[in-house]
């Protein structure tokens, strides 16, 4: 008998390793279930999704002609039917929900329908009277929608540190300096002895910022590659000198390529590992991408300022589209930005609408643009103030950067 009960001990201890090494392993998993919400059936469509770069779970959530997308961060050590419960609100044509999870419901999330058509809970709030409905939802988090007013004056910006993260920073092209500003600290990297007015060939690549070794002569013996995070100046040098007559084709996989109109050569630069290569040129001609790489006359390129494109597979009019992990970003003429997940091209959400945004760049899934002399940022806890500067009004081409650690 006692042998019986140890032969069962182990296969159960056999099954439990089993299946937490298939749990261990597992990259997705898609299933359909339902719930019963105020006698009303919900269909839900659960998709776990994990790579190196995402981990995370997708939604289509179904409520009568209402259709949701949603996503959220994997802290399910990735179970599935994750979805317990939805605290549900209706009136006239707005219908918003609020999932609650099997565990984890420390700072839940509200999304919203107006007419079937998805808002972002930021865009509505001051629209609507959903104090009623917050009240059903456990641990909602109001404290982190509030914009805050309060700023320091820090080498020419005005900054709202409280409206920033931990783990952002904020590089303003300074003419001879890069201002690194983070929310605890900041300081100044020289990179020139004299005023670079136009910064057109200074580009973040990851954590290193990329641009030419400014001299008074009329070539660049190198380029400057700043750690941002370290401060360190490290200079790459050509071979052969550069000219001044340089433009960036663009940036794919964090390298830089760059494209030289009086030699006819293209560059492939990799800051990370301070190297180049040559890529293009009157023997090779240049590599061109747009989303596939292909070859073009080396003199296309010095006619006109080829710039790298992307097609996106968006159904919608956009006057400028960007790409992240999880999601297209876009916004139209009537300055209406929204995005739409890859995994479900039919359904957009609206985000926010601002008029006159400039220098747009979406970093960490957050949107920063900036208008007069303010630089904002746009992300689920909607639309804040990171700082002023009056250069920006004169000069903001190129004239601000991000990164997260």
């Amino acid at each position: 008998m006692k042998k019986i009960i140890n032969f069962i001990l182990v296969l159960g201890v056999l099954f439990f390793v089993f299946q937490f090494g298939v749990n261990l392993f597992k990259s997705k998993h898609s299933i359909d279930y339902s719930i019963k919400v105020d006698d009303q059936q919900i269909s839900i469509h659960e998709e776990y999704f994990k790579d190196k770069s995402d981990d995370y779970y997708f939604f289509r959530i179904k409520i009568g002609n209402n259709f949701f997308v949603l996503d959220v961060n994997n802290t399910f050590n990735k179970q599935k039917k994750i979805i317990d419960d939805i605290k549900l609100y209706q009136k006239d044509d707005l219908t918003c929900i609020s999932p609650v999870y099997i565990k984890n419901n420390n700072d839940p999330d509200i999304f919203c329908n107006i007419a079937n058509e998805q808002y972002s809970y930021t865009s509505i709030k001051d629209k609507y009277n959903l104090e009623d409905f917050i009240s059903t939802i456990d641990n909602f988090n109001n404290d982190k929608y509030v914009v805050s007013n309060s700023s320091s004056s820090i080498i020419g910006n005005k900054v709202y540190k409280d409206n920033m993260y931990e783990e952002e920073s904020i590089i303003v092209y300074s003419y001879n300096d890069l201002v690194k500003i983070t929310k605890p600290s900041y300081d100044a990297i020289r990179f020139a002895d004299y005023d670079i007015y136009h910064n057109e060939l200074g580009v973040l690549i990851d954590k290193y910022y990329v641009l030419p070794k400014y001299e008074k002569k009329p070539e660049y013996s190198g380029l400057l590659i700043i750690d941002i995070i370290s401060g360190k100046t490290d200079t790459l040098y050509f071979d052969e000198k550069l000219s001044t007559n340089l433009y960036i084709n663009g940036v794919v996989d964090n390298k830089l390529y760059l494209f030289d109109k009086s030699n006819l050569v293209q560059y492939e630069i990799d800051p990370k590992q301070k190297n180049y290569r040559v890529t293009g040129n009157k023997e090779t001609n240049g590599q061109y991408y747009d989303g596939e790489w292909s070859t073009r006359n080396i003199y296309e390129f010095n006619k006109q300022e080829l710039k790298f494109t992307t097609k996106y597979p968006i159904d919608d009019n956009y006057v400028e589209a960007f790409e992240a992990n999880k999601y297209y970003y876009y916004y139209n003429s009537n300055n209406e930005f929204y995005k739409v997940y890859k995994k479900d091209l039919t359904k957009r959400v609206k985000l926010f609408k601002y008029d006159g945004m400039q220098e747009i760049r979406i970093v960490n899934d957050c949107i920063y643009f900036i208008n007069y002399n303010n630089l904002y940022r746009y992300d689920s806890t909607g639309l804040k103030l990171i700082l002023t500067n009056k250069e920006f009004q004169y000069n903001y081409k190129n004239i601000y950067s991000v990164y997260f650690k």
